[in-house]
């Protein structure tokens, strides 16, 4: 019952949105470039704005950027060694091991988070106590996964060295580092944004966040080519959708003091699909792009199923809720 509850609640409605993209794409073939300009440079800055703004972290949340790049270096490692177990050459195991490692957090991970504290069993009195720490908890690990894809992910798949001014270069150039020094700056000056125009502003904002992308992500997959899985596609989704879970279990467990809250929120985001965004970069540097294209639509795809059981353990292994 829990499950159909959990397939009901969150994961339907997630795919309502995803096929909505879907339709759009195959009846309009709208310009998902300027889309996704839209949610990088003026939505997304704002929803984390608005998300850090409201996030009440405590002595834990210090230990979330460690953990998260942790369980990036360790699902790295882990694709590493399964990469060479099936024998893919050089190029063809340095995608792998990015899909592998990367995943989609920005469109299905926050989506997912959003809609599951938004409703029993984390309600209390038509409240919903837990829905600002996870939000910002998500948006936190989501900002880590943007940095962490577009440098080392892309270093990965370009089949080249990872630069550090590269990496400083594209950290200077993300409208979100900007969000994020705003919130810190207005929450520590204890102004009250909430009594203010801008709040309905940033509401809205906030709201339509989940709205875009989760269409964005509906139209990309509409845009993915079927064909039938390999050792490949089947391997990516293995690692990313079994082992990398195991793995943020295990440095939960070990760090012992996240809230159970947090814990939910990084079990869940580490079962999330893998990363749209490694797919512009295997087409950019012709790395494979046909297997990146159909390793993300079936690990998305079979994420479907796993992310249904990944909430069930979060609830059942870090019980929160009223």
């Amino acid at each position: 019952m829990v499950l159909l509850e959990i397939l009901w609640n969150d994961i339907l409605p997630l795919l309502v949105f995803l096929l909505v993209g879907w339709i759009l794409d195959a009846r309009l073939k709208p310009d998902l470039n300027t889309y996704t300009k839209l949610i990088t440079r003026i939505v997304l800055p704002l929803f984390i704005f608005y998300s850090l703004y409201l996030y009440p972290p405590d002595a834990s949340a210090a230990l979330l950027v460690p953990a998260g790049i942790a369980l990036l270096f360790f699902d790295s490692l882990a694709a590493l060694a399964l990469a060479k177990i099936l024998g893919f050459t050089e190029r063809k195991a340095r995608i792998f091991r990015a899909l592998s490692t990367f995943s989609n957090s920005g469109q299905i991970g926050v989506a997912l988070i959003l809609m599951i504290f938004s409703h029993a069993p984390y309600l209390a009195g038509g409240e919903m106590p837990y829905l600002d720490e996870a939000r910002g908890t998500i948006v936190v690990l989501l900002i880590l996964m943007n940095i962490a894809v577009n440098t080392f992910g892309a270093s990965l798949v370009g089949v080249r060295e990872f630069s550090l001014s590269r990496f400083f270069k594209f950290i200077v150039s993300m409208p979100a580092v900007y969000a994020v020094a705003a919130a810190i700056l207005i929450k520590t000056s204890g102004f009250a944004l909430e009594h203010t125009f801008l709040w309905s502003v940033l509401t809205h904002f906030a709201g339509a966040f989940i709205i875009l992308v989760t269409i964005t992500a509906g139209a990309q997959l509409h845009r993915t080519p079927w064909k039938r899985p390999d050792a490949f596609d089947l391997g990516i989704s293995f690692n990313k959708l079994f082992i990398s879970p195991l793995l943020a279990f295990f440095l939960i467990w070990s760090i012992g003091i996240f809230t159970p809250v947090a814990a939910q929120v990084f079990f869940i985001y580490a079962a999330v699909p893998s990363s749209f965004t490694l797919l512009l970069f295997a087409v950019d540097y012709d790395n494979h792009p046909d297997l990146a294209a159909r390793s993300v639509l079936y690990c998305s795809v079979i994420g479907i199923f796993t992310l249904t059981a990944a909430i069930r353990l979060a609830r059942y292994l870090f019980p929160a809720g009223v």
